[in-house]
Parts: structure tokens; C-alpha cells; sequence
């Protein structure tokens, strides 16, 4: 063979697909995973495989074709409270067709850059948990990892700037389409270990996320007065959780809220806030010692039906209180002026707000 037929056949191996379908569920907020799933399905389509992305919950998308050949099945999405969010999570435990199966799950995690140097994020426990599901309904796990993408937790911290952006979502595609080429190959890619195992640690703190913390963040978001109730945070609610009520038809966040951001970030006003002193007011009335005096009243005798009648009494105040304190902040952004104050309250109102790779990464939208 000469060495021309031999480096073409080398090429051929190099850039073969190991699955004739790749079907990528993916759930985004932002657009940092499906960012990362869009170059994982092109690299498959290179190789000749057939591949499609679809957002987790469309019940009526379409599955990938030969779906009898060689199938990749991908789970991607976000990582929050060191963990996988509850849609993660349940795309894990309830996607089809998974026994016997091929499959992965890539998440992403927030980077932040520091000078020259891009501080990775911190993944935890998100990727390894749905591997571990779908292990267990019969699929053969051939890889698990994490891709650095721009930090977007805005009710929280201002996004980078655009030279931060562009640094870390390069480094972040050179992951992911490493990560790909393996997978494609054939090859197992599977990683993260060391993190998973910190996260194991951290797992009552991301399961008081969950549980707890999400429901408060849902409840903390508004939108100022520059609102022009255009409806365009409703319609894009991955989870429809945004109703707009009341005759001004101003929005209205439910406990659905995944704090994905997608809202916040793509706001053409730059009207929707996070209210950080309502948080610590949600704060200081869930733990108001009610459930400690329900057990007392009731008289629940010491040992474990006390402990679980405190948890479930605990857990329904957080749920209850929080319920009604936003809706008061809610009728109360109905008064003239008010929403006005709060929106010049709130630290988001000045901070850069990161609409993901391809939607102009990050804008600023001061109150000018």
C-alpha cells in the first residue's frame, strides 16, 4: 500500500463514526449547553452520522432516523447547586428507549477569568447523578464530563466582559469537541471523579438548593418599570413558569422557575430584576421557629415522628411563607412609583447581563 493509501486510510478511521444516530437532549437557559450539544451533533454529522438536538420535555420531537443502528443518546444541561437540576434529572429517569443503549451526559459548569487565567467552575455531582439513573434503567454509560462556559448566574454576579466571554467559551468548544471525537470514535470518555466525589459530600447542600433555596430565587425575580408587558419572558420560559397577570399584565413568577436565566438575559427592556433584599427577607421569615411551635402545640411526643412532623411542617411554612410574601411584592409593584424604587434597589439593575454564545454574550443595560 503505498503511503498515500495509507495515510487516507488513517483519515478515514480518524474521522469514522462509531453510531449511525446521535440524539441530544439538552435543556438551556442561557445557551451555554446547546451551544455545547449543537458542536457535539455537528461533529457527528462530519463523521456521517445522523444527529438532532431537542429540548428536553418536547414530547412531540423528532427521534433521530435508523433508530434499529448503532445510537448515541446525549443528556446535557447546567449545573446548579453542584448538581443537576430537577429537568436533568428527570430527562434521566424518564427518556425512552434507554435499555441497552449507548449514552452520556455533559454538563456545563460557570467559569469565571481572573486576569489570564480562566478559573474552571464546579460541577459536583451533575453529571455523575443522571449517569448514575440511566445505569441503572439499563443504559451502557460511555462517557461523563463537564465543559467550562461563562458564568450567568446574574441575579447573583454581573457577567464577564466580552474579551472574558470570548476566552472561556473558546476553551470551552476545544472541550467539547474533544470530549465529541472520543465519544465518536467509540471510545469511552468518562471523567469528573474527583469532583463527583466532593460533590457526594456536598450533596445535602445542593439538595437544600433543590429544595429550598430554588423556590426563593424563583420568587425573587420582578420586572421594573420599563417593563412593557411585551410577553417575551413568558413565551420563552423553558418550563412556562412567568404568568402575566393583573391588568397591567405584568409578570408573575411561579415556583416552575428553574433559574435558568433565559428571562433575565433576554429581556429586550432589561427590565426583569432580581430583588437580593427580598431574599433576605424570605430568609429571615422562613426561619421563624413555626414548625418547632407546631410540635409543641400538637404534642407530638420526642423521637422521630416529632422530626418528621418538623420537617413537614418546616417545609410547608418555607413553601407557604414564601408564597405569600411574593405576592405581596407582587400587588405591591402595582403602586405607582414603587417598582420605580425597587428597580433602582437592586444591584442587577447595573450588572452585565450574559445572553449566551450567539446572542450577543453579554450586554450591559444601565438605567440610563
Amino acid at each position: 500500500m503505498s503511503v498515500a493509501s495509507r495515510a487516507g486510510s488513517a483519515d478515514a478511521a480518524a474521522t469514522a463514526c462509531a453510531y449511525d444516530a446521535v440524539e441530544l437532549v439538552v435543556w438551556s437557559g442561557t445557551g451555554n449547553s446547546r451551544r455545547v450539544a449543537v458542536r457535539v451533533a455537528a461533529a457527528a454529522r462530519i463523521r456521517g452520522a445522523e444527529a438532532v438536538v431537542r429540548s428536553g420535555g418536547e414530547t412531540a420531537a423528532p427521534l433521530v432516523p435508523n433508530p434499529l443502528g448503532r445510537r448515541l443518546l446525549g443528556l446535557l444541561g447546567p449545573t446548579h447547586g453542584f448538581t443537576a437540576p430537577w429537568p436533568l434529572l428527570r430527562a434521566a429517569l424518564t427518556e425512552p428507549a434507554v435499555r441497552g443503549t449507548d449514552a452520556f451526559v455533559l454538563v456545563t459548569r460557570g467559569a469565571m477569568r481572573l486576569g489570564r487565567w480562566i478559573l474552571p467552575g464546579f460541577e459536583g455531582t451533575a453529571a455523575v447523578l443522571p449517569a448514575l439513573l440511566l445505569a441503572l434503567r439499563g443504559a451502557r454509560v460511555r462517557g461523563m464530563g463537564a465543559v467550562d462556559m461563562p458564568q450567568n448566574w446574574t441575579v447573583a454576579f454581573p457577567a464577564g466582559s466580552p474579551a472574558s466571554v470570548a476566552a472561556i467559551v473558546a476553551r470551552g468548544d476545544a472541550r467539547a469537541d474533544a470530549f465529541a471525537a472520543r465519544l465518536l470514535r467509540g471510545e469511552r470518555a468518562v471523567g469528573g471523579w474527583a469532583q463527583a466525589v466532593v460533590g457526594a459530600m456536598m450533596l445535602p447542600l445542593s439538595l437544600a438548593y433543590l429544595l429550598v433555596a430554588r423556590l426563593m430565587l424563583a420568587k425573587a425575580f420582578f420586572a421594573d418599570e420599563r417593563c412593557t408587558s411585551c410577553g417575551a419572558c413568558a413565551a420563552g420560559c423553558p418550563h412556562g413558569a412567568i404568568r402575566l397577570l393583573g391588568p397591567g399584565r405584568r409578570p408573575y413568577w411561579t415556583f416552575a422557575c428553574h433559574n435558568c436565566m433565559r428571562c433575565m438575559s433576554r429581556c429586550p427592556e432589561g427590565a426583569i430584576q432580581g430583588a437580593q433584599g427580598w431574599l433576605l427577607f424570605y430568609a429571615w421569615l422562613t426561619g421563624l421557629p413555626v414548625a418547632a411551635s407546631v410540635v409543641a402545640w400538637w404534642g407530638v411526643s420526642a423521637g422521630w415522628a416529632s422530626d418528621t412532623v418538623r420537617a413537614l411542617v418546616g417545609y410547608g411554612w418555607i413553601v407557604a411563607a414564601v408564597w405569600v410574601a411574593y405576592g405581596l411584592l407582587w400587588l405591591g409593584l402595582g403602586v405607582p412609583g414603587l417598582r420605580r424604587i425597587l428597580g433602582w434597589t437592586t444591584l442587577t439593575r447595573r450588572y452585565r447581563r450574559y445572553r449566551g454564545p450567539g446572542h450577543g454574550d453579554s450586554v450591559r443595560r444601565d438605567a440610563a
